[in-house]
């Protein structure tokens, strides 16, 4: 019966990421929206479709063949030059690619410990704050923050860090408040020290690395709460 509902489940999220790229693109050609804003929308709709995977899938096998096989559909079209609203905002960055790896590692960590925040939350900032910093950044960013260049990171706005910071509190304060029992002082506090960790990961991060600095870096976190 597992055998047949991972299948079920992975035919389902073959086409729907197939539908979201090119959802994207068609945004892109037929609106007139921006490239960036299009790799946005495909960001944010992956990321949220994403999230039930842990009571979808019963083996990290079938997620690692989807992060397989969505990464080579990804190298393909940008190779062959399809896909282009979403590749012309890449650039050649490797976010993409690392957006499905960080996927599997969140929910590899979440089949060994059981502990099903150790994927939701960090894939929830990945793809709730990512989208924050972007949007924001490029509307109000005048300047990029000049010491982050030391890093590889060229793009990186205060307006954009600060986006990221505030909607990776309010999530991962809402996540927390959800998924661990403890008191109101104690996850204000993690929350904003999840919060810092993350936002100082994306800010440092170069040509989309931050697709898995983020989700790593919460995904430490967590599991050195875990022990404390």
């Amino acid at each position: 019966m597992y055998m047949n509902d991972n299948l079920k489940y992975y035919l389902i999220y073959s086409v729907l990421y197939g539908i979201i790229l090119l959802a994207g693109e068609a945004i892109y050609r037929y609106l007139h929206v921006n490239p960036a804003r299009s790799r946005n929308f495909s960001h944010l709709a992956a990321g949220l479709v994403s999230l039930p995977y842990p009571w979808l899938f019963s083996s990290h096998w079938w997620v690692l063949l989807i992060a397989v096989q969505s990464s080579l559909v990804l190298f393909l079209t940008r190779h062959y030059g399809l896909i282009r609203s979403h590749h012309q905002s890449a650039g050649k960055g490797v976010g993409s690619f690392l957006f499905f790896v960080s996927v599997y590692i969140c929910f590899l960590a979440t089949g060994l410990t059981g502990y099903d925040y150790l994927y939701v939350i960090p894939i929830l900032v990945l793809t709730i704050s990512d989208v924050s910093a972007s949007i924001i950044g490029q509307k109000y960013g005048r300047n990029p923050m000049q010491l982050l260049k030391i890093f590889g990171a060229v793009n990186k706005t205060r307006a954009g860090s600060l986006a990221f910071f505030m909607s990776s509190f309010i999530v991962v304060f809402a996540a927390y408040s959800y998924f661990l029992e403890s008191d109101l002082i104690r996850i204000i506090l993690l929350s904003l020290f999840t919060s810092t960790v993350a936002t100082l990961s994306e800010a440092i991060s170069p040509n989309g690395y931050d697709n898995f600095l983020v989700p790593v870096s919460i995904l430490i976190i967590l599991r050195l709460d875990a022990f404390i």
